[in-house]
C-alpha cells in the first residue's frame, strides 16, 4: 500500500464507480425531478442506513431541500449573524476562515443558538462531551442545530434527536463525490423564516437540475456504499500502515492520534483489493 496516498486533508471516497455515475449523468438523457418530488425520495434514502442508529426523525416534520450542508450553515448564519450564534472548538474549518472560533463547553453563552457538526472531523465520531453539551444547552436555553455533513461516510453512530434543545439538522449527498452537485435535506421541528425556507416555500420549481441529479444518484448509490464497499479494505489499510481505524470510512489515526485521510488510498486501490 502506498503511504504517499495518505493525506492531511480528509478527502472522501472518489472512485471509478462514482466518477462513472457523473459521466453517465452528463452523457445520457435524464428525467426532470422537482424539489417537491425529491424530498420524500431523498428522505427515505437518508433514513435507510443500516450502519447507524438515528432516532427521533419523526419529531422533525418540516423538510426542505438544501444545496449541501454549507447552505444549511450559511442560512443559519444569515438569520442569526456571526455574533448571534456560537460553535464549539475543533469545528468545521469554514468557521475559522470567517473569523469565528469556538466557545469551550461550560462557557457557552445563554440564549445563543449553537451549530455543531456530527460526526465531528477531529473525533471521527460524536463529540465525547455530547451528553454534557445537551445538559448545558438545556440549562442555558441554547438551541442546537446539527450539521450531519459526514454522516453518509460513518458507521456505528448512535444518536437520539428527540431532545428539546435540538431544533434542526441537515444531511447532504456531497461526500459521495458530489461536490459538483451539492444537494441534501434539512429537517426542522418547526419551520421558521430563513433563506432555506424562502427557497423551498416561496420560489416554486427552482434548482430542479440539482434535485434531478440527486434522484439519479439516489437510484444508483446505496446509502451505505462507502462502508459496504470499502469496509474490509479500511481495516486492512490501517493494519498494514500502522494506523488506527475510525468510524469514518475515509479517516484514520496515526500513532500520535493525528487524524489523516485514507479516502484517496481506498479509491486508488478500488473494491475487492483484499
Amino acid at each position: 500500500m502506498d503511504k504517499n496516498l495518505i493525506t492531511k486533508k480528509l478527502i472522501p471516497i472518489k472512485d471509478k464507480f462514482l466518477q462513472g455515475l457523473k459521466d453517465n449523468w452528463f452523457s445520457q438523457p435524464q428525467r426532470h425531478v422537482t424539489m417537491q418530488r425529491f424530498v420524500p425520495m431523498a428522505e427515505e434514502w437518508f433514513r435507510s442506513t443500516k450502519l447507524n442508529d438515528i432516532q427521533g426523525w419523526d419529531e422533525f416534520p418540516c423538510v426542505d431541500v438544501i444545496m449541501g450542508c454549507t447552505h444549511f450553515i450559511e442560512s443559519f448564519v444569515l438569520k442569526y449573524g456571526w455574533e448571534g450564534m456560537q460553535i464549539l472548538p475543533q469545528e468545521y474549518g469554514y468557521y475559522g476562515m470567517m473569523g469565528k472560533f469556538g466557545n469551550e463547553l461550560g462557557s457557552l453563552e445563554p440564549n445563543k443558538p449553537l451549530i455543531i457538526s456530527l460526526p465531528n472531523w477531529y473525533y471521527a465520531d460524536l463529540r465525547p462531551e455530547w451528553p454534557d453539551l445537551l445538559k448545558e444547552c438545556e440549562q442555558k436555553n441554547i438551541d442546537i442545530h446539527i450539521d450531519f455533513a459526514w454522516i453518509t461516510t460513518a458507521r456505528d453512530i448512535q444518536i437520539d434527536l428527540d431532545h428539546p434543545c435540538i431544533k434542526s439538522f441537515a444531511m447532504s449527498m456531497s461526500k459521495y463525490s458530489l461536490e459538483w452537485n451539492r444537494v441534501g435535506l434539512r429537517w426542522s421541528r418547526q419551520r421558521t423564516m430563513d433563506s432555506v425556507a424562502v427557497l423551498n416555500q416561496y420560489y416554486g420549481e427552482v434548482n430542479s437540475a440539482l434535485t434531478s441529479c440527486g434522484i439519479y444518484m439516489i437510484n444508483n448509490i446505496p446509502r451505505d456504499y462507502g462502508w459496504n464497499t470499502y469496509g474490509d479494505l479500511h481495516f486492512k489499510a490501517c493494519h498494514e500502515l500502522d494506523l488506527t481505524p475510525t468510524k469514518m470510512i475515509h479517516v484514520a489515526r496515526q500513532p500520535d492520534q493525528t487524524v489523516v485521510g485514507i479516502g484517496s488510498l481506498l479509491s486508488h486501490l478500488g473494491p475487492g483489493q483484499i
